[in-house]
């Protein structure tokens, strides 16, 4: 039913819940998963030099942070015992809530799976959240897994 499943996190420990749905659904389907992780803080050349920032200090900050996340990633699916499922890892950078839809739509992704937090939040009310974006924006079913209690 899903051949291909991304999975977007933003590593955050309590967040792996999303990923432990992935490697289940993964598991009973023979999915592949795309482990998807966005960050927001990267800037573009034009951005840095208008901060004056040297830009190649910044590019190295930015790789440390990717390989990083990377690492994290792999240490997780570790833990589940996610070694007979094909998991590719993409690190982008952007707008979470669009890189997502764009990622889904670029890979053919069958699903995609996002947690949420339950901590309410001034700015989700008068912004929205990136999982309410997804699931209004994407082509395809999100699969929304919240935190445990």
């Amino acid at each position: 039913m899903f051949k291909k499943i991304i999975c977007a996190t933003d590593m955050n420990i309590k967040g792996s819940t999303a990923i432990v749905k992935a490697v289940q659904l993964a598991h009973q389907f023979n999915s592949d998963i795309i482990l998807l992780n966005v960050h927001e803080e990267f800037m573009t050349k034009e951005e840095m030099e208008m901060l004056r920032v040297r830009v190649g200090t910044i590019q190295e900050e930015f790789e440390k942070t990717a390989m990083q996340a990377k690492k994290e990633m792999k240490d997780v699916l570790l833990s589940l015992h996610a070694e007979d499922v094909k998991v590719e890892f993409s690190i982008k950078e952007g707008k979470p809530q669009k890189v997502i839809c764009e990622e889904a739509a670029r890979t053919n992704a069958d699903l995609i799976i996002m947690g949420t937090s339950r901590k309410p939040n001034i700015s989700k009310y008068l912004l929205g959240t990136t999982a309410s974006y997804v699931i209004e924006h994407a082509k395809i079913p999100v699969l929304v897994v919240p935190l445990p209690i």
